[in-house]
């Protein structure tokens, strides 16, 4: 973890907003230009979740097993769809309830 600009990024008095979808898929590889909270495995990012799949299919990624789907923030952070719905609930993000059981882009855009 680059703990160091995730320290400065969250402390530089800008609100965090989730700005779109993202996958994890830990392959216990380490990559270059990840988000700051992940140490292992790539982050792939898009408009929607099943476009992020269809790039993982294309790259022939591991299959879903070590796959996380989640959000990317704007100071660089992958979360959970959990851990994104607390996020945008606190930030205002949120303008509606959720369309379903659990956080979606859909939900934001």
């Amino acid at each position: 973890m680059d703990k160091k600009r995730l320290e400065a990024h969250m402390n530089d008095g800008k609100t965090e907003y989730v700005m779109c979808a993202a996958i994890h898929v830990n392959d216990e590889e380490s990559y270059s230009y990840q988000p700051y909270n992940i140490d292992t495995g790539i982050v792939l990012c898009g408009w929607r979740h099943p476009g992020i799949f269809q790039q993982a299919a294309l790259l022939k990624m591991p299959d879903s097993s070590n796959v996380v789907q989640g959000f990317l923030t704007t100071k660089n952070r992958f979360l959970t769809r959990k851990e994104a719905y607390a996020l945008v609930k606190e930030t205002g993000q949120l303008k509606q309830p959720l369309i379903g059981g659990m956080l979606t882009s859909e939900d934001l855009w």
